[in-house]
């Protein structure tokens, strides 16, 4: 069975070494309640049309939750994983184009005080 495309886009990063010293998770951020925890969350976030012999956008959301009071770090990762896409948007023949839509977001605090930063990349794919 092929992966889901939240599962692709978490092998791509997992594969270039991007979620080094981050917990990764699917689908739904679930706190380990160690502050000193970061983590990266990948989930689907819908797309276009599917239709047969056509490319199709999937949009996937990867979340970058910082450990507390690493608001820096955090960030860097977060542009980490951007950089890595605009370098890379051809480079995974499971993803197809992979691009990032909106840039850097603004941040959200979690109710821990963890940084939350949501991007979204969108990929191309079809056969």
């Amino acid at each position: 069975m092929t992966p889901a495309m939240y599962e692709r886009v978490r092998n791509f990063f997992v594969d270039a070494g991007l979620t080094a010293g981050s917990i990764v998770q699917l689908l739904a951020f679930e706190d380990t309640n160690n502050l000193a925890d970061s983590f990266i969350v990948f989930r689907p976030n819908g797309g276009t049309d599917i239709r047969n012999d056509l490319g199709s956008d999937h949009y996937v959301m990867v979340d970058v939750v910082g450990a507390k009071d690493k608001r820096g770090a955090t960030a860097k990762k977060a542009q980490e994983l951007i950089d890595y896409v605009e370098q890379n948007d051809i480079g995974d023949e499971c993803l197809g184009l992979i691009q990032n839509l909106g840039n850097l977001p603004a941040p959200v605090l979690t109710e821990e005080g963890r940084l939350l930063f949501r991007l979204q990349f969108m990929c191309v794919y079809g056969e």
